[in-house]
C-alpha cells in the first residue's frame, strides 16, 4: 500500500494536476543520478515535503539543452506488475543528447557498464496545474517502482532500460553452491571472512598516465593487485571504480575498462587486492585456507563418468 501525504490527497481530490516522472539511479560505485521526465527541474525540499519520507533535498534535472531526456512522447515508461512471485518490470527510453556521466558521453558510459547492477527508484511528482517556476517544488511524490537495472539496449541515439523488481532476487539456482575447482566465495564477503581494509592501499597517480594505464607510486610486486579494484578519491575520476587487469612492480596499474578521463599527476586513489579464487592463492597470498570453498580435487568429467 502506498502512503500519501494529506496535501497530496487533497490535490488528487481536485482532479487537476501536473505530473513528472523522477528517476533516481544509485550506481554500484556509490554515486547517484537524478533525472526528471518533465520539461522542468524538480526540487524535493525537505521543509516542503508535507511529511513525505523520501524527500532529502534532491534535485532532479529535466535535461534542458543538454539531456538526457526520459519518456519520449510516443513511448512513455511502461510498468508490468502482477500479483504473486512474477518479477515486475519497468521499461523506458532515454535520448542521451549531449549529456555525460562521470565525464563520458551517456551512451559510452552505458557501454562501459556504468549502469550494471544499479538500483533505480522511480517516483511520480505531482503539483497543481497552471503557471509555475523552474524548478518546481511539487505537492508530493508517489513511489511507483524500485528495482535493479536488468538490461540496457543501445541503438545509435537511444538507450532502452529494463528494470526488474527485487523479486528477481528470488530467482536462485539450486543447489546454490556449485561443485567447481575455484572458490565459490566472493572476495571479502562474510563467507570469505577477509577484511577488505586489510588488503587496501592508498596511492597517487604519477605523470604519463592514460585512461587504461595508470602510473603510480605503488611498490608492490608484479601481479599483486591483479583482479582487484581501484577507486579514485580525487581528480576528474573521483568516485569512479575499475577492475584491475594487470599490475606491475613499477607501479603501473592497467584497468580492464578505460577510465572516463585520463588521470592527472597527483590524483589520489585506493586500491584493493584481488583474488583468482585458486587454492594456492587463498593459502599463500591471503592465509585463508580454512575458508576456501573450492573443490579442486574433483575428478575430470571423463573420469567421473
Amino acid at each position: 500500500m502506498k502512503t500519501l501525504t494529506t496535501q497530496l490527497q487533497s490535490l488528487f481530490a481536485t482532479g487537476q494536476m501536473c505530473f513528472a516522472g523522477l528517476y533516481n539511479f544509485n550506481l554500484i560505485g556509490g554515486s547517484s543520478l537524478y533525472y526528471s521526465s518533465g520539461d522542468v527541474d524538480i526540487s524535493l525540499v525537505t521543509a516542503d515535503s508535507g511529511g513525505d519520507p523520501f524527500w532529502e533535498n534532491q534535485y532532479f534535472t529535466a535535461g534542458g539543452t543538454v539531456g538526457p531526456y526520459f519518456d519520449r512522447k510516443d513511448n512513455k515508461a511502461k510498468m508490468h506488475c502482477a500479483v504473486g512471485l512474477q518479477v515486475d518490470t519497468l521499461t523506458f527510453d532515454v535520448i542521451p543528447g549531449s549529456s555525460t556521466i562521470e565525464g563520458a558521453p551517456f551512451l559510452t558510459a552505458v557501454r562501459e557498464g556504468v549502469f550494471d547492477g544499479a538500483e533505480l527508484i522511480y517516483l511520480g511528482a505531482y503539483w497543481p496545474g497552471g503557471t509555475y517556476a523552474n524548478p518546481v517544488i511539487p505537492t508530493g511524490t508517489v513511489k511507483k517502482f524500485i528495482g535493479n537495472v536488468a538490461e540496457v539496449d543501445i541503438s545509435r541515439n537511444l538507450a532502452t532500460f529494463t528494470i526488474n523488481s527485487y523479486l528477481e532476487l528470488l530467482n536462485q539456482n539450486l543447489p546454490i553452491n556449485l561443485y567447481q575447482a575455484t572458490c565459490v566465495n566472493t572476495l571479502y564477503d562474510p563467507s570469505c571472512t577477509l577484511n577488505k581494509a586489510n588488503f587496501s592501499f592508498s596511492g597517487t597517480v604519477a605523470s604519463g598516465s592514460t585512461n587504461s594505464a595508470i602510473n603510480s607510486n605503488l611498490s608492490q610486486a608484479t601481479g599483486y593487485f591483479n583482479l582487484g579494484t581501484i577507486t579514485f578519491t580525487s581528480g576528474a575520476n573521483e568516485g569512479v571504480s575499475r577492475t584491475v587487469g594487470v599490475s606491475s612492480s613499477g607501479g603501473i596499474v592497467n584497468v580492464i575498462a578505460p577510465l572516463p578521463n585520463a588521470p592527472a599527476a597527483g590524483d589520489s586513489f585506493t586500491i584493493a587486492r584481488g583474488c583468482n579464487k585458486l587454492l594456492n592463492t587463498c593459502a599463500v597470498d591471503f592465509n585463508n585456507l580454512a575458508n576456501f570453498r573450492g573443490f579442486c580435487y574433483m575428478p575430470q568429467q571423463e573420469t567421473a563418468s
